[in-house]
């Protein structure tokens, strides 16, 4: 009998005692293991996959800590699987039936079609199913990077030698002699195992009868690239899937310049490999998908701001704000508008019903953006579940910045994923005439 359990982020009342009696492997392989740890499996993947480029994400982070005989978990949701054993960790903002939060909010921030997501599908295949809709974004930041090139030998047999010259091969095929010579050349080729990966991806996805070819034709990019994928990759059959799914395992990219194609090709992986062992495959390692859903509720409430406000990146360096008139040391506000004279944080936490509307730690944060800034207004944005709220938390002795706080209720009743997209679409408009009012 296949066990399954489902617990939500940022849950601190999981008693360690029954999860272990329960999921034993699961407790062997993930408790207190850090997401960097995890980040080296080959069957898990991490979104967005690169801890080092995701400002929330820190390398450090445990999955299910242990604190005082219970387990607690943090900013992570997604999928995880051992065996039978499966275990499902659910944004706490979601329906206990549903995922639709999830799916939602990647559509948003990576500006895909999801309405075609297969209701029939289990959480787990629908959480594996997620990974294709993610490929054309990937593998657009790959091609960024330009062409993946790689030397590659090639065997011919011509009567123009222009290599090295191929004994065994030439004994076999050119006795008695014709006129022909084999022989081995070491090109810099763009038709090469990764690029082979890439391609069996692309065929792949294009095979999935419900949402393969949509998912390609989404935007012009995603169909231009395809076709590039496509034309440097002459050598591409079917038949040799298997063997270059096992020549980009045995040989994963580590070279830092080409970290985006060494993203792709864990994603490629995932999907292949997922098609190859099907959903009920008993390994013995663990496997899965996770998402960061802290930087996904940021990048969303971005996508719902005017285009005008300015949005920091902490772990590039980008848009700071700084500290001391020297410019030496500089902070990163969520979002800033200094035209508006407002700031803005994103909090992927519970303050609907806070009593003093926000904890001493965000309190701050706020004051001293709003300082350095000299705004007039400061605020934090968080999802909500019973309410819309639009409230003052209170006006700063002194400095005089008024400090607020408004939500985007996020739907809990919806009986699918179409009407949980027109509800949250509603909760939107109302939050931005919130926005715009205040």
């Amino acid at each position: 009998m296949e066990m399954k359990m489902r617990i939500t982020d940022n849950q601190h009342k999981i008693i360690k005692e029954d999860f272990v009696a329960e999921y034993p492997k699961i407790s062997q392989l993930l408790l207190n293991r850090t997401l960097g740890n995890l980040s080296q499996e080959d069957n898990i993947f991490i979104f967005p996959s690169d801890l080092e480029y995701s400002p929330d994400l820190d390398k450090d982070q445990k999955i299910l800590e242990t604190v005082n005989q219970k387990i607690k978990t943090g900013n992570v949701i997604g999928f995880l699987g051992c065996g039978k054993e499966r275990l499902t960790i659910s944004s706490r903002f979601s329906s206990k039936s549903d995922d639709y939060f999830l799916h939602y909010l990647l559509q948003k921030v990576l500006n895909i079609n999801l309405t075609s997501l297969d209701v029939g599908l289990s959480r787990e295949e629908r959480l594996y199913q997620l990974l294709i809709y993610l490929f054309p974004k990937y593998l657009q930041a790959a091609l960024r990077k330009g062409h993946y090139k790689e030397y590659q030998r090639f065997f011919h047999n011509d009567s123009h030698v222009k290599g090295v010259v191929d004994v065994g091969n030439h004994l076999k095929k050119n006795l008695p002699f014709t006129g022909n010579v084999a022989y081995t050349t070491r090109e810099f080729a763009f038709d090469n195992p990764i690029m082979q990966l890439i391609r069996h991806t692309i065929e792949y996805i294009k095979n999935q009868k419900s949402i393969g070819q949509g998912v390609l034709d989404n935007l012009l990019t995603s169909r231009e690239n395809v076709a590039e994928i496509v034309r440097v990759t002459p050598s591409y059959k079917i038949a040799d899937r298997a063997k270059v799914i096992r020549r980009n395992q045995d040989k994963p990219l580590r070279h830092a310049y080409f970290r985006e194609y060494r993203k792709l090709q864990e994603l490629c992986l995932m999907i292949l490999n997922r098609e190859k062992h099907g959903f009920g495959y008993q390994e013995e390692k663990i496997h899965g998908i996770l998402f960061d859903v802290a930087w996904l509720w940021e990048e969303y409430v971005h996508t719902l701001l005017p285009k005008d406000f300015i949005h920091p990146r902490n772990k590039e360096k980008k848009g700071g704000i700084s500290v001391f008139s020297g410019g030496k040391r500089k902070v990163f506000p969520d979002f800033y508008h200094k035209e508006l004279k407002i700031v803005l944080d994103a909090k992927y936490k519970k303050l609907e019903l806070t009593e003093k509307g926000i904890n001493r730690d965000d309190l701050f944060q706020l004051i001293s953006y709003a300082y350095i800034l000299q705004a007039e207004k400061a605020g934090l944005i968080f999802p909500s579940i019973d309410q819309t709220v639009s409230s003052e938390i209170g006006k700063v002795e002194g400095y005089g910045v008024l400090l607020k706080k408004w939500s985007i209720q996020v739907p809990q009743k919806a009986s699918s994923y179409s009407e949980f997209y027109e509800m949250l679409g509603k909760s939107e408009k109302i939050f931005q005439n919130n926005i715009k009012q205040n």
